[in-house]
């Protein structure tokens, strides 16, 4: 996954963050602090903006030749007001593990993805992790749910529901369901 927050360079500065946290790059007026690991957005006490943010989860893992591939993590984006010396946690959920080998029918879905969050102080968002696909020879077993469903095995798994937990807007969409000797596609996300 990755949890991005940008905002507006004023006028004054060129090339200068006005926070700390993640990997901070700028471009077309912006600040754009990038995390692709777990950290801390920190701002000073002259800080007063509104940030867009994009909270990605991790995708879930594949189920191997045959099976159901992983869904896509949550994705969710938006605006929100951050003041000064404010101090939230960030967390990017992992990728699922695929299933690589696996044959048996007794097999569990593959892992789903790790969610990832951003504990904004108007209210933390977060993108649930992708669902898992279901394993090879498992039809009709459904794959699993998650921000993207995973997709479901050949020859008729069902694919994963997406947008789950339920949020608004959507952060997701459903697995492809198996046929004939492919697995079905993981979701995208929203």
């Amino acid at each position: 996954g990755v949890v991005i927050v940008r905002y507006k360079i004023s006028s004054d500065q060129t090339g200068t963050a006005k926070a700390t946290g993640g990997e901070v790059s700028f471009f077309n007026g912006k600040t754009i602090h990038t995390f692709v690991n777990s950290g801390t957005f920190t701002t000073p006490g002259s800080f007063s903006e509104t940030i867009e943010y994009v909270v990605l989860a991790g995708g879930g893992g594949g189920g191997a030749s045959q099976g159901g591939g992983g869904g896509a993590g949550g994705y969710r984006t938006g605006t929100t007001p951050v003041g000064s010396s404010q101090s939230f946690a960030v967390t990017v959920g992992a990728g699922g593990k695929g299933l690589f080998g696996a044959t048996s029918s007794n097999a569990p879905n593959a892992p789903n993805g790790g969610d990832s969050s951003a504990a904004f102080p108007g209210g933390t968002i977060t993108s649930a992790g992708g669902g898992g696909g279901s394993p090879p020879n498992s039809s009709p077993r459904t794959a699993a749910s998650g921000g993207s469903g995973g997709g479901g095995s050949a020859p008729t798994g069902v694919g994963g529901s997406g947008n789950t937990p339920p949020v608004s807007p959507p952060q997701g969409f459903d697995g492809g369901d198996g046929a004939g000797n492919v697995g079905g596609g993981g979701g995208g996300a929203g």
